[in-house]
């Protein structure tokens, strides 16, 4: 058998050519130009932003393909461009185009539009007289808007938004200090608010929210991983019920929560959780489940409990924590109703006076042994009981964690292997991605397993696909039917020896 071997994450060169003879435009917009210019853009166009701050609201409703999003990005994301809304007093108040009586609700609203992609932008000061403005909202069904390098500070919500189809994925953004502490307790004030649909969020630092959570999520399906979310003014995050359900159901919701690092703050508000599962609009035949591995928590030193599955409605709930280091609480989980929730996992590691049921391989002693935790550094140290200690048949090992602090953030590097327990390998090296990054190129490798070849490649590869080509010229590359499998440190799969066959992975 003739083997050939090649990482590739995308055919660059033939869909840079593509791309560029689909852009029909580059809008330069600079202080002093209007809203027009940035909504006016149309698929495969791209809006530069030069610095300076601006103080119009945007409106976006256009519908890009997949293959041809509308692009609009800082022309310098180190000097970026900052919307600032103070001088209007409220959103609702500054000039745009769109005139409808919820305007406020975003100095940047995506309505019905899908294939944007927004980098490098401020958001800050957007509030409205109703409490609950955002930088961004988008709504109306808005999918695959792709969020990377912002930042949202002093806004009633950071983004908000998502209804039942909506989607968006958000990456190495920051949130600092959004929410609105002059609206009343149940007001949506968070450092995000979603109300539906999907949502993704990956390599990003929440903190320090000015009224409640870090995350208060409704969304069908959430997955937040290698995130820093630190000293919620509440407590960190929710899983609430999804607000474009109706009728009788069933209806199910999932949140993903893995790699993340947790740092509760010296007094919340709400100092008996951190996580919280709860059905809050009452909905009949619904079950939530939210799934937590691999994440660091680091506690005051109560008894909050890292995830509250709050179920004494009855709701059908469940949770899964497993390796997860819990530190600086004696309580890893609270469930109100037994008899409609499970709760389960293994392999956390938890302080000697925690209670460990119902999980079990628990790890338990004084320290979970971080690197240097008055610095905020929570990497393991050498000789610290996590090291080895994880369960590597849990569903979805990390393949990448989170880089590097609070000071150093916003982005992530390859996860050597999932062998410790927690947010962070030990044996992890290598320089990390920002968002303007190139992405790590995986190496593919084969060996010998009797009469077949196992192709194997790194964990943080995996939404890269194996693909196969009897020949190279001409081509034809084809996704390869086979079942992957995982290891501690590798994706892996076995083919047949015998024939010639040409794999690469793309991305």
């Amino acid at each position: 058998m003739l083997l050939f071997l090649e990482m590739r994450r995308i055919a660059r060169a033939t869909l840079l050519l593509l791309a560029l003879s689909a852009r029909a435009a580059v809008i330069n917009v600079v202080p002093g130009d209007s809203y027009t210019k940035i909504e006016s853009a149309q698929a495969g166009d791209e809006v530069d932003i030069a610095p300076g701050t601006y103080a119009f609201r945007v409106y976006l409703t256009k519908k890009a393909p997949t293959n041809n999003p509308i692009v609009i990005r800082a022309q310098n994301p180190a000097n970026p461009p900052v919307w600032d809304f103070l001088s209007w007093t409220n959103v609702e108040n500054a000039p745009g185009s769109y005139g409808a009586g919820d305007r406020g609700r975003g100095g940047w609203q995506f309505s019905g539009a899908s294939n944007y992609r927004l980098s490098g932008i401020v958001f800050r000061n957007c509030r409205t007289a109703s409490f609950n403005s955002a930088g961004i909202r988008y709504y109306n069904g808005s999918t695959n808007i792709y969020v990377k390098d912002c930042l949202f500070a002093y806004n009633d919500d950071g983004i908000t938004g998502g209804t039942q189809e909506s989607e968006i994925t958000v990456e190495h953004c920051e949130f600092d200090s959004n929410g609105n502490t002059n609206a009343s307790a149940s007001s949506p004030t968070h450092n995000i608010y979603i109300y539906g649909g999907t949502y993704t969020m990956r390599y990003c630092y929440l903190h320090d929210s000015a009224q409640s959570q870090n995350f208060h999520v409704r969304a069908r399906q959430a997955v937040l991983e290698y995130n820093w979310f630190a000293r919620a003014k509440a407590y960190e995050g929710d899983l609430m019920t999804d607000d474009d359900f109706n009728g009788s159901g069933p209806f199910t919701q999932t949140m993903l929560l893995r790699g993340n690092v947790f740092v509760q703050a010296a007094a919340p508000a709400n100092h008996s959780q951190v996580v919280a599962i709860y059905n809050d609009g009452g909905l009949t035949n619904l079950t939530l489940s939210v799934r937590a591995v691999y994440n660091t928590f680091v506690g005051n030193g109560g008894s909050a409990a890292f995830i509250h599955v709050s179920n004494a409605d009855g709701t059908q709930m469940s949770a899964e924590e497993s390796n997860n280091i819990i530190f600086g609480t004696t309580r890893p989980v609270l469930i109100e109703n037994t008899n409609k929730g499970s709760v389960y996992g293994s392999n956390n590691w938890m302080q000697t006076n925690a209670i460990v049921t119902p999980f079990t391989a628990s790890v338990q002693s004084a320290s979970p042994g971080f690197r240097n935790a008055a610095a905020k550094d929570f990497t393991l140290a050498p000789g610290s009981v996590c090291i080895n200690a994880a369960n590597a048949l849990v569903y979805g090992l990390p393949g990448r964690e989170y880089f590097q602090n609070e000071v150093t953030n916003r982005m992530w590097r390859p996860r050597a292997a999932a062998r410790d327990i927690g947010a962070f390998e030990s044996t992890s090296a290598g320089e990390p991605v920002g968002p303007y990054s190139a992405f790590p190129r995986p190496q593919l490798d084969a060996g010998r397993s009797g009469a077949n070849m196992v192709l194997v490649w790194p964990l943080f590869a995996s939404d890269f696909q194996l693909q196969c080509s009897a020949l190279l010229n001409p081509v034809l590359w084809n996704p390869v039917g086979l079942a992957y499998s995982t290891s501690a440190s590798s994706i892996y799969a076995t083919v047949p020896a015998s024939g010639q066959s040409f794999f690469r992975l793309k991305r």
